[in-house]
C-alpha cells in the first residue's frame, strides 16, 4: 500500500518540490512515497525516512494530519543536510523550569474528566444517596 511521507521544510526544499505538495498545520510536507526515489530504492525506505527525519504514515494519518486533528513529531534527521533546530523546542525548555504552568494543565484535564464523573456520580448518588437515608 501506497505510503505519504511526512518531512520537513528541508527535505521539500532539497527535492524542489515546495510548491507542488501539501504542508500540514505544523509547516511540515506531505511528500509521495514516490519522492523518496531520489534517496534510494523504496526496499530501503527505513533507512531513507531515518536520513531525512521523516515518517511513513497511511492514507488516513495523512489526512489526520492534513486537518489539524494529529500531529505526530517528526525524528531528527541523521543527514546533516535535513536536521531542523526547532526554537519551539528549546523555550518549551526554557519554560519547563517555570513548571507551575504545565503542572496546572495536566490538572485542567483531570479536572475535567471528574466534572463528566461527577456529572454521572451526581445521577447515582442522589439514589445512593436516598438509599441509605431511607435505610436510616
Amino acid at each position: 500500500m501506497a505510503r505519504y511521507i511526512k518531512a520537513n521544510p528541508k527535505v521539500a526544499a532539497f527535492l524542489g518540490i515546495e510548491r507542488d505538495r501539501n504542508t500540514v498545520t505544523d509547516g511540515n510536507y506531505l511528500l509521495w512515497q514516490s519522492d523518496m526515489l531520489a534517496f534510494g530504492p523504496l526496499t530501503q525506505l527505513p533507512d531513507t525516512l531515518a536520513q531525512i527525519g521523516g515518517i511513513a504514515l497511511m492514507p488516513h494519518e495523512a489526512r489526520e494530519e492534513q486537518d489539524g486533528t494529529v500531529v505526530r513529531p517528526l525524528p531528527t534527521a541523521t543527514d546533516p543536510r535535513f536536521i531542523v533546530e526547532t526554537r519551539a523546542a528549546e523555550e518549551s525548555e526554557e519554560n519547563a523550569p517555570v513548571g507551575g504552568d504545565n503542572v496546572e494543565q495536566v490538572e485542567e484535564p483531570a479536572q475535567q474528566e471528574e466534572s463528566p464523573a461527577e456529572g454521572e456520580t451526581d445521577g447515582n448518588s442522589g439514589t445512593e444517596d436516598n438509599e441509605p437515608e431511607n435505610e436510616d
